[in-house]
């Protein structure tokens, strides 16, 4: 009895070391090769998604930044290709591979090293299909090498179970044949060899279903303590591997929706030229981009310095609120050097990260990013954030360039009035406000008197002077509901939307008055002002034919001795 328990408990040791000598001799590197060859292959479509992604941001925007990204992908894509290479050793997967690396070759052959000449041959249109098209090769290669791997570690996963299965219903059943033979071994056997392998084989089973939980304690040989550590290890490892691939996907999601964020706001602000909206946007993409505040410097006009125009906690911010003096704090330095700059709390400095708005080799404002409670805005999010001022400083700068454009299209550079255009489409609004209401509204228009003689005597400049302080006093006397414009040379028009003729004629006297006081030199004066008055409905029932009574109103007064008021239809002053 006691040798055919030691023959039971030979057979029982050499069947576990026959599985572990399989383990390490076939099982092992197999599965190894398969899994390091499937993250080679994750790797180097990785690596494969960053440089079309770059060599399309290098296509689109021509900056060099996207084109040094690509070759900074080169060594990585390499270094997984040559791990990749791997599988080649699998027969089933050998094909797979070949087909691959080879479309991933002409992916490279045919486009990528192509894509950094600018144009593109062919065009950019025809030039990015084709590189879509090679690209979709690719992807479906490589999914089809990816199915296909991920069957063979399914396979090879079978099959250790399929062998640990076997070795359990082996010593099963020497397991039985030996309490048959030597019942005093029962107890011993059944504590110190069955009990131990079933839990092991549980934990196996369970790992391979995903229930990634070390087996527990076992209490019996040394090889058997050592198979369930080794369990345990293993465990452990397939633990960390999938919480960090859940990671990695969590953080290429991330990445991912922040550039969709990107996209989606560049789609909105391409067509825009109303420069709030396109402040307003690129807050809220940065915002989304970082998960914390953000604020929007813009450089002001004579470039000394910076001031607030849009804080994602309060929204649009008054101008000249809040300002920030070029080359002071973490706003300043970035404004001053055109790098991005890091705030620094030891000094005082809040813990943010300030991101500048270049056009060309000129600052126009900084993305102030404050960090959120996930951590420092650094890595993907920064360069997110970096793309997100690249892209929306240029479309800032068009809509500002668009706004002041359109002002001195309707405003006179020498007096800052609204201009004739201006006015056209302003009586025409208040004339239909009017008509709609059935309110009353007025015209004024006014001419400098003598003022040929005044520019033959003093000359054209001194002219422009009293034109400008012209310009000034009417602009001081006016009101709500009250416009002035320069009509043409030295005739100004006014704009009365909440009045009728009488209350035109006494702001006319008023001004008429001024110009008169305002303009008397000692004993001399300079110029005075004729005025001419016309209300609608009173006088006219059009803007045109208003501007046309007011217009003979003024020439009236003119004709009657100037420096006086006419009101269409009489004398006023």
């Amino acid at each position: 009895m006691g040798l055919t328990v030691s023959i039971a408990a030979l057979l029982i040791v050499l069947l576990v070391v026959f599985r572990l000598a399989w383990s390490v001799a076939v099982t092992g590197p197999t599965d190894a090769r398969l899994q390091s060859g499937l993250l080679a292959l994750e790797d180097s479509h990785q690596a494969m998604l960053d440089t079309d992604a770059s060599l399309r941001g290098y296509l689109a925007t021509g900056d060099q930044f996207f084109a040094d990204a690509a070759t900074g992908a080169a060594p990585a894509l390499a270094a997984a290709d040559t791990q990749m290479v791997n599988l080649l050793e699998e027969p089933q997967l050998r094909q797979d591979v070949l087909a691959l690396l080879l479309a991933q070759q002409r992916w490279r052959a045919e486009w990528a090293d192509q894509a950094r000449q600018l144009p593109p041959p062919g065009g950019a249109e025809a030039f990015l299909k084709q590189g879509t098209a090679l690209f979709d090769d690719y992807r479906a290669r490589k999914d089809a090498t990816r199915a296909d791997t991920l069957a063979a570690i399914e396979s090879a996963d079978r099959s250790a179970v399929v062998n640990q299965f076997v070795i359990g219903v082996l010593l099963a059943l020497i397991g039985i044949a030996t309490l048959v033979v030597a019942l005093r071994g029962r107890y011993r056997l059944q504590r110190h060899v069955v009990a131990p392998v079933d839990g092991l084989l549980a934990s196996v089973r369970g790992i391979s279903e995903g229930r990634l939980a070390p087996p527990e304690p076992v209490q019996g040989s040394a090889e058997l303590v050592a198979l369930r550590d080794g369990l345990a290890d293993m465990t452990v490892a397939l633990r960390r591997q999938r919480e960090e691939a859940a990671a990695q996907a969590e953080r290429l999601q991330a990445q991912t929706d922040r550039l969709r964020t990107i996209l989606i706001m560049t789609r909105e602000i391409a067509g825009s030229l109303n420069t709030r909206y396109v402040i307003d946007s690129t807050v809220q993409a940065a915002v989304a981009v970082t998960d914390g505040r953000v604020l929007l410097w813009l450089l002001e006009e004579d470039g000394s310095g910076l001031e607030l125009a849009y804080d994602s906690d309060r929204g649009a911010v008054a101008p000249l609120e809040e300002h920030c003096h070029l080359g002071v704090g973490v706003v300043g330095r970035s404004a001053r050097y055109g790098q991005i700059s890091r705030g620094d709390p030891d000094t005082g400095e809040d813990a943010a990260v300030a991101v500048p708005l270049v056009v060309g080799a000129r600052v126009i404002g900084i993305l102030e990013c404050y960090d959120s409670p996930e951590g420092e805005v650094d890595g993907q999010r920064l360069s997110a954030v970096e793309m997100l001022a690249t892209l929306s400083g240029s479309a800032i700068e068009a809509s500002r360039l668009h706004a002041a454009t359109e002002r001195l299209s309707q405003f006179d550079p020498l007096t800052q009035l609204a201009n004739r255009r201006r006015l056209g489409a302003d009586l025409d609004s208040a004339v239909a406000n009017a008509k709609r209401h059935g309110s009353p509204m007025s015209v004024i228009m006014l001419d400098l008197d003598h003022f040929k003689e005044l520019n033959d005597r003093y000359g054209h400049q001194q002219g422009d002077v009293v034109l400008q302080e012209v310009a000034s006093t009417i602009r001081t006397a006016m009101r709500d509901g009250e416009t002035a414009y320069r009509y043409g040379g030295e005739e100004f028009a006014i704009l009365v939307t909440r009045g009728g003729p009488e209350e035109a004629a006494q702001l006319a006297e008023r001004l008429r008055s001024r110009v008169e006081a305002d303009f008397r030199r000692g004993d001399k004066q300079l110029v005075t002002a004729s005025f001419g008055v016309a209300g609608l409905p009173e006088h006219a029932g059009d803007g045109e034919a208003l501007l046309s009574e007011a217009d003979r109103a003024l020439y009236s007064a003119k004709n009657s001795g100037r420096n006086r008021v006419h009101r269409a239809g009489e004398l006023v002053g």
